[in-house]
């Protein structure tokens, strides 16, 4: 049974009554159609996820500093600690604009240097008593470094004031026999020659009285010599001797190095070209004195014909 229909009632029908005949092929199933929508949302839907995700892990891995002057317990204008209230205003500083010179830096290789190195010897022979620092300790001027046994130059400065005393006596001695002398010759009552001879004998007396005051100085400055002292002030290095060994003013090792560290000195090379605008700081800067930048070359006078 065929019956026919006009093409404007076909227009009326429902969604699910219009199926497609060979002769229509621009409408589609509805089947075929919602796969389509389905794949295109679940595309949409990952890459939602994955722009979250590659955001968390960028927001890990860029956290954000603090600002002063913020609470921790959700300080701020934040009110739940969260955000924009942790981080807050970026503050802005003012300054005033100046003019002021840019230091130049030149770089070159050197090396520092001490100014002083001292090798501490001994100026007496004895044995050492005690050694008074450590190795690596800084030393001041005069610093006791070194003891060494005072007993045997203390025993020559005794035997010397002793010499001394005797030939004082001596000398006292020999002063009043000049003076006798003097008043037996004025009667005529000795020779003129025993005055002279007496006088002499007190010249004597007097000259071997300066040798036992020098003997005395000398027993004096080797008990001074029995105390090693720091030279300069520095570091000390390693310890060449101990206590118990005997030293000679003849030994070619000392006893401790001293190595000076303040004021030091600074070795090093720039370039030529360089070396005019060094000299010219350093001379604004009192450290060198201005140094002429062209010289001069004194003519020489030609000879009168």
């Amino acid at each position: 049974m065929t019956t026919k229909t006009n093409p404007s009632e076909l227009t009326t029908l429902p969604e699910g009554d219009r199926t497609s005949s060979p002769g229509q092929p621009g409408i589609a199933p509805p089947s075929s159609r919602k796969p389509k929508k389905r794949g295109l949302i679940w595309v949409v839907l990952l890459l939602i996820v994955a722009g979250i995700a590659g955001y968390a892990v960028w927001r890990a891995g860029h956290p954000a500093a603090p600002v002063r002057g913020q609470g921790g317990a959700g300080g701020g204008r934040g009110g739940g600690g969260g955000g924009r209230g942790q981080l807050g205003p970026v503050p802005v500083v003012l300054s005033k604009v100046g003019r002021s010179s840019i230091p130049v830096y030149l770089n070159g290789l050197g090396n520092v240097t001490a100014f002083y190195t001292v090798t501490v010897k001994s100026r007496v022979d004895g044995q050492i008593m005690k050694v008074d620092f450590n190795e690596g300790d800084l030393v001041k001027q005069g610093q006791l470094l070194i003891e060494i046994d005072p007993r045997p130059y203390q025993v020559q400065l005794e035997l010397a004031q002793g010499t001394l005393a005797r030939d004082q006596a001596l000398l006292n001695n020999a002063k009043l026999d000049l003076d006798r002398y003097k008043m037996l010759l004025a009667t005529d009552a000795i020779p003129k020659q025993q005055l002279d001879t007496q006088t002499s004998l007190v010249a004597q007396y007097e000259g071997t009285i300066k040798q036992d005051t020098a003997n005395i100085d000398n027993a004096k400055l080797q008990l001074i010599y029995a105390q090693v002292t720091a030279p300069i002030t520095g570091v000390a290095g390693l310890r060449l001797v101990d206590p118990g060994n005997i030293v000679h003013a003849s030994d070619a090792n000392g006893m401790v190095v001293l190595t000076q560290l303040q004021p030091i000195s600074v070795l090093f090379t720039i370039p030529e070209d360089a070396l005019p605008q060094v000299v010219q700081n350093c001379a604004r800067a009192r450290i060198l004195p201005p140094m002429p930048t062209t010289a001069t070359i004194p003519k020489r006078s030609r000879p009168a014909d």
